[in-house]
C-alpha cells in the first residue's frame, strides 16, 4: 500500500522533559491512514540557524512506503521513504543495506531499518545516519506504521534545512488521541539518538 504522510514539525515552549535529551523542543504529527502518530522531538540547531527553530510551523508532505508490502514493488521507485522489512534486510550490516536501497533508488530520500535490540537505523541520502534506542522499559519494537513515521520525521526534519545529527531525542506520548490505531506511539516513552 502506498502511503502519503503528511508531517507538522512546531516547535513548542516550556520546560524540557527529563529524559536526558537536550536542544529545542518540537511537536511532530504525522498523518497517514494509519492514523496520527504524535510525538516531541529534541534536537540541536542546524548550521545557520538561531536556536534551530523555525519562525512557523514547518509542513512536508511525501510518499512512504514499506518494502515488505504488498505493493512494494509497483511504488518503491516513487517513495520518498522507504522502510526495510524484516524480509528484506538480508545479510550485512544494516547501514550497507540502507546504503544499497538508496542507491537503488535514486529518488528516495531517507531510508529506516530495524536493527538489533529495538533500535531503528535511519539514513538520508546526503550520508546522514542516525539510530534510535529505547529507553528501558519503554516497549516493544515499533509497529511497521510507526517506523514509517519516523522515516517520515526524518524526512520533515531534512526537508526544514537540519540534518540528521542533529536529532537528540524522540518521545511519543502513550496517552488517548496521541497514538496511531496499532497502539502506542513509537518508542512509548523517550529515544535517545546513539552517537
Amino acid at each position: 500500500m502506498t502511503v502519503l504522510h503528511t508531517v507538522r514539525l512546531a516547535p513548542v515552549g516550556g520546560p524540557m522533559p527529563s529524559a536526558g535529551a537536550s536542544g529545542p523542543l518540537f511537536e511532530v504529527r504525522v498523518h497517514s491512514p494509519a492514523g496520527l502518530w504524535h510525538g516531541l522531538l529534541t534536537g540541536r540547531p542546524g548550521p545557520g540557524r538561531s536556536g534551530g527553530a523555525p519562525a512557523l510551523p514547518f509542513v512536508d508532505e511525501h510518499l512512504a512506503l514499506d518494502l515488505a508490502g504488498p505493493d512494494a514493488a509497483r511504488w518503491r521507485r516513487h517513495a520518498d521513504v522507504l522502510h526495510l522489512g524484516p524480509t528484506t534486510l538480508g545479510d550485512g550490516p544494516v547501514p550497507a543495506r540502507l546504503a544499497a536501497v538508496l542507491r537503488a533508488h535514486p529518488g528516495c530520500a531517507v531510508a529506516t531499518a530495524d536493527g538489533r535490540a529495538g533500535t531503528l537505523h535511519v539514513l538520508s541520502r546526503t550520508g546522514g545516519r542516525l539510530v534510535l534506542r529505547p529507553r528501558p522499559g519503554s516497549g516493544g519494537p515499533p509497529l511497521a506504521a510507526q517506523r514509517l513515521a519516523v522515516g517520515s520525521l526524518a524526512h520533515a526534519w531534512l526537508a526544514s534545512g537540519r540534518a540528521l545529527s542533529g536529532i537528540t531525542g524522540l518521545a511519543a506520548p502513550a496517552h488517548a488521541g496521541h497514538s496511531t490505531p496499532g497502539g502506542p506511539g513509537v518508542c512509548r516513552g523517550w529515544c535517545r539518538a546513539a552517537r
